[in-house]
């Protein structure tokens, strides 16, 4: 199956396409990155250089795709860090082509804004356009930083998770897969949909690799295709990215070691339960 992914790039590293492509393609699916930054590395590194795609070449790259006639042959349209409102409402356009050319694609957006240890570190015109757009969506990946803001709803626990998210779902969003959802000493990831929520969590590793998200969005969608059930995507995407974390803690990596670590994402040595909550 194939999917458009529009989000960032680093040329060293594994934040944004350089995560999501990897983990697509290693589940079995065509992906098209088209870039919204081009960074010699994450920024999160305290040092970097390169610079934001501009969104006139961004939508052109995407208007040459619909030309080559991919749209109709488009499963899936993931959007992550798009760095600005115009980035925005290039992807929005190409979400509602994609649409057009195929109305059963599948419409993912991780809502990139900010998150509890940094803020917002995104413009107000992006978080304005996430407001606004969101809930065109199928399925929205925002961590509870993120939710908060999109909501207007307090995330602290997994209760105040479900209820937000149910906040979005009433916008049209067909499903929320929350991140970062605090429980106990555990940190896990909650999935709410129309059929309720679901929460699947482990204990908290010192991370200090950027890009733990991205890769589980994409191993989340990876395997939602292949079996239809967001239920059993999500126990596989978190068993999957919990696998890569371990690494990177294990080797002390101030990145995820996608490579070297792909025989225990890809088959990961662990599963965890899958509870509904509510």
């Amino acid at each position: 199956m194939s999917v458009l992914s529009i989000q960032s790039h680093v040329a060293a590293g594994h934040v944004g396409n350089s995560a999501a492509v990897l983990a697509l393609q290693v589940l079995g699916h065509e992906v098209w990155p088209v870039h919204t930054v081009l960074y010699s590395n994450h920024p999160g590194h305290g040092t970097w250089r390169g610079a934001a795609v501009d969104a006139a070449d961004i939508a052109a790259t995407l208007d040459s795709l619909a030309e080559l006639g991919l749209y109709a042959e488009c499963r899936a349209v993931l959007t992550g860090y798009l760095g600005t409102a115009a980035a925005g409402e290039a992807a929005a356009a190409a979400w509602a082509a994609v649409r057009d050319a195929r109305p059963d694609v599948l419409i993912c957006c991780d809502p990139v804004i900010g998150d509890r240890d940094e803020g917002v570190y995104v413009a107000d015109e992006l978080l304005a356009f996430y407001r606004a757009r969101a809930g065109a969506a199928d399925v929205l990946f925002p961590n509870v930083f993120e939710l908060e803001l999109l909501s207007g709803r307090p995330a602290a626990d997994p209760a105040g998770v479900a209820a937000a998210s149910r906040v979005l779902l009433e916008q049209g969003a067909g499903a929320v897969v929350a991140t970062s959802v605090a429980s106990a000493a555990d940190l896990g990831v909650m999935l709410v949909d129309a059929g309720g929520a679901w929460l699947v969590s482990a204990p908290r590793l010192a991370l200090r690799a950027k890009g733990a998200g991205d890769f589980f969005t994409a191993l989340w969608l990876g395997h939602y295709l292949r079996s239809g059930d967001r239920r059993d995507a999500l126990g596989a995407a978190f068993a999957g990215t919990y696998a890569a974390v371990e690494a990177s803690v294990a080797g002390n990596s101030r990145e995820l070691p996608l490579v070297a670590a792909r025989p225990a994402w890809e088959a990961p040595p662990r599963l965890f339960n899958v509870a509904q909550i509510e």
